[in-house]
């Protein structure tokens, strides 16, 4: 099949679905657009990749995707001649591997009540209404505990490496805490911003034995050479390590290319010329949609589009995958 210009993949789906009507006419480039992108998210096309530089910024784990960005083919960071390549990972690995730091801080309501907890029963610190809970504070983070609530008078919240505090035989832990006002009045607080390497800690208060539980506080986020990246968003890359520097980028991607609709009656693009009948077919598919034409109708559609875009597939990805040798592209050979 001779390649499609605009005007004439307009004028041969109106007569393959016989429909001139005027809602439908007006929708035949939301068609069109419709049908190039089955195809863009269906077959990678190596007419299609691209390669851009960009900077990202020390301590912040995010890099800015191109706005014409599809999909990812490899992502280096540049030091001088050598190229280091990220592994593509979900966000879900990201997290694990090293959890996003917070902004700004942390606040825990802190009530007092009745309960039980592991040092018995009677007068408990209530966290955001739980009784003595776990809480992890992580390096490098503050937190809050907003003591202004009546129930605190005479209950004054401080940390120790010891289970139960002075209670416990412990010592009071001061690294990075601040007290502000008279618990149960308002305003009243204790902060605390967590140091590097800091030891396991409990929260307790100085006048009452058991009140309190433990404060486990993880690592912060781990900076360096990135060795890993995810789609975060639609607009952005997220990073592991988070960058230790301002380290420039290399993105070898796959870009989605301008519609047949943006190139005028007599243009064309590469799909228009180079894969006619995929491109056919799938704007066939939508409008058959559009339309509400009976299922069976659409099937036969949309069946004929899945076996051209197969044959494309197994002629472009096949052809350009026979020389790849990095581990992460598919073999597809060409029948």
């Amino acid at each position: 099949m001779a390649g499609f210009t605009y005007s004439s993949l307009k004028t041969t789906i109106q007569n393959y679905v016989d429909s001139s009507e005027t809602t439908f006419v007006n929708t035949l480039n939301t068609i069109i657009e419709q049908g190039e992108e089955r195809i863009l998210k269906g077959v990678w096309l190596d007419n299609f990749k691209k390669n851009v530089t960009g900077k990202a910024t020390s301590g912040t784990p995010y890099l800015g995707m191109p706005t014409d960005f599809l999909a990812p083919f490899s992502l280096a960071v540049l030091e001088g001649d050598t190229y280091h390549y990220l592994n593509l990972k979900q966000v879900s690995f990201m997290r694990a591997y090293e959890p996003i730091a917070g902004s700004g801080t942390t606040t825990y309501t802190v009530t007092v009540a009745s309960g039980v907890n592991t040092y018995g029963s009677g007068n408990k610190y209530y966290l955001d209404g739980i009784n003595s809970p776990t809480i992890n504070l992580t390096e490098g983070q503050t937190y809050r505990f907003d003591q202004s609530d009546s129930s605190n008078l005479n209950h004054p919240l401080r940390f120790s490496t010891t289970g139960n505090g002075t209670w416990g035989g412990g010592t009071e832990y001061t690294t990075g805490v601040t007290t502000v006002g008279t618990p149960g009045s308002s305003g009243a607080y204790t902060e605390i911003t967590v140091a590097e390497d800091a030891p396991t800690l409990h929260y307790y208060c100085t006048n009452h034995s058991g009140m309190g539980g433990q404060a486990n506080t993880p690592a912060g986020p781990v900076t360096g050479r990135p060795k890993y990246y995810a789609e975060f968003d639609s607009d952005t890359f997220i990073l592991a390590p988070t960058p230790n520097g301002n380290y420039t980028f290399e993105l070898h991607y796959f870009y989605r290319p301008a519609s047949l609709t943006a190139a005028g009656d007599s243009g064309q693009t590469w799909l228009s010329e180079n894969a006619p009948t995929t491109l056919l077919y799938a704007c066939l598919t939508e409008a058959a949609i559009f339309l509400k034409m009976e299922p069976t109708e659409i099937a036969q559609y949309n069946q004929r589009f899945e076996d051209a875009l197969a044959r494309l597939k197994n002629t472009a990805e096949g052809a350009g995958t026979q020389s790849q040798y990095r581990y992460d592209q598919v073999r597809i050979p060409i029948t």
